[in-house]
């Protein structure tokens, strides 16, 4: 089953995010010894397999039985004033590991180590329930991969360690205090971005249910303030793409990278959008015994999903004015989902993924600089 890549994400993906206050659950504001507001997560999963639609996969599936578990260690910011804080609803930033078990060695223990973000639909005021969506991106290990002689029965991953990412749609109930009940539903996804052929994926439908406990005495400040009024204002992104490229199984890797430019105008807290144009090059023709051009080119519409200050999500969709099929750029088109994280005030690094048709090309390892003059205060 070929399914778009969302796989995003590093090590420094936090590192902004978290901050110094702490806040009572009533108005009053009060100063605390804390930085932030710490949450323990337990979490225990089951699920379905997603197959591929050949016969292998499905005795594949047909021989598993999926459940996993999850251990998770999350921080809200807790000023009442903080902008993105307030803009999302005091969300929940952090850090966790996840393993599995199939009880089927052909598979393995796919195990995880991961970020994970929540955002609330609303702000949890005085209620007890707390419905929101959460996504969890980070890197696996302990799977089986295909191997045409010692494991020939996986044919959705044919590399050990892989891109991991988990979306669904939570519900927390406020049991006491300080302990919270949680469900989510959702999708979750392993993936090697076709650094390593086959890479069909491995896709679950999992259903998650945990308990959570609040390790600070203190609580999030969790109603709604002003906002400064946004000024909108206009950016120059030039971004360097590095990625390796496997395009048949058993075959080499070879370099594929680029270079986009982009002008994005930032309409409010959350949102950029913008045009540019990226330019690809694909090494290894003549080993690969590839004909046409290693160039390629495409104009591309750009959005921008701002998460803080300096974490953010980019989106696109990159229509070819040239493209060789014999690099495996499938379709007239193709579409990029990722992270970046802002290390100063112009310079960004981080993963995205670059597909077609929902079948993933590359993973995009990403140094990007901007060129702007932001006039708001966060």
């Amino acid at each position: 089953m070929k399914t778009l890549r969302f796989i995003l994400l590093s090590a420094f993906v936090l590192t902004g995010f978290l901050s110094h206050a702490q806040y009572s659950q009533d108005s009053t504001y009060k100063k605390s010894g804390y930085k932030f507001i710490k949450h323990l997560d337990v979490r225990f999963e089951n699920g379905a397999m997603v197959g591929n639609g050949t016969d292998i996969g499905d005795e594949l599936i047909n021989s598993s039985y999926y459940n996993g578990f999850d251990i998770r260690l999350g921080f809200t910011k807790s000023d009442p004033d903080d902008v993105y804080g307030n803009v999302y609803r005091r969300p929940k930033y952090g850090v966790g590991w996840y393993t599995s078990t199939f009880h089927n060695e052909d598979v393995g223990n796919p195990t995880a180590l991961y970020f994970f973000l929540t955002m609330p639909f609303k702000f949890q005021e005085d209620r007890r329930w707390d419905l929101g969506y959460t996504a969890a991106f980070g890197v696996s290990y302990n799977i089986n991969p295909y191997d045409p002689e010692d494991n020939p029965a996986n044919i959705f991953l044919g590399s050990k360690r892989n891109c991991y990412v988990h979306l669904g749609f939570y519900a927390n109930y406020q049991l006491a205090d300080r302990w919270a009940l949680n469900a989510t539903l959702g999708f979750k996804h392993f993936s090697n971005g076709s650094f390593k052929q086959p890479n069909y994926g491995l896709n679950l439908l999992p259903t998650t249910v945990g308990v959570s406990y609040r390790l600070n005495e203190d609580k999030v400040y969790d109603y709604e303030r002003p906002l400064p009024k946004y000024q909108k204002h206009d950016i120059i992104n030039v971004a360097v793409y590095n990625g390796s490229k496997n395009y048949k199984t058993g075959g080499d890797n070879y370099y594929r990278g680029g270079i986009g430019v982009n002008y994005l105008r930032q309409i409010n807290y959350k949102y950029r959008v913008g045009l540019g144009v990226d330019m690809y090059y694909a090494a290894g023709m003549d080993d690969r015994d590839a004909t046409g051009s290693a160039v390629s080119w495409a104009v591309v519409g750009s959005w921008e999903w701002a998460l803080t200050s300096r974490l953010y999500a980019p989106l696109a969709i990159g229509v070819y004015m040239n493209r060789n099929e014999q690099n495996d750029e499938k379709t007239p088109y193709y579409e990029r989902a990722g992270l970046r994280y802002r290390f100063t005030d112009h310079i960004s690094a981080g993963l995205t993924i670059k597909a077609h048709g929902g079948a993933a090309d590359i993973f995009e390892w990403t140094v990007a600089y901007a060129i702007f003059n932001d006039p708001n205060k966060y």
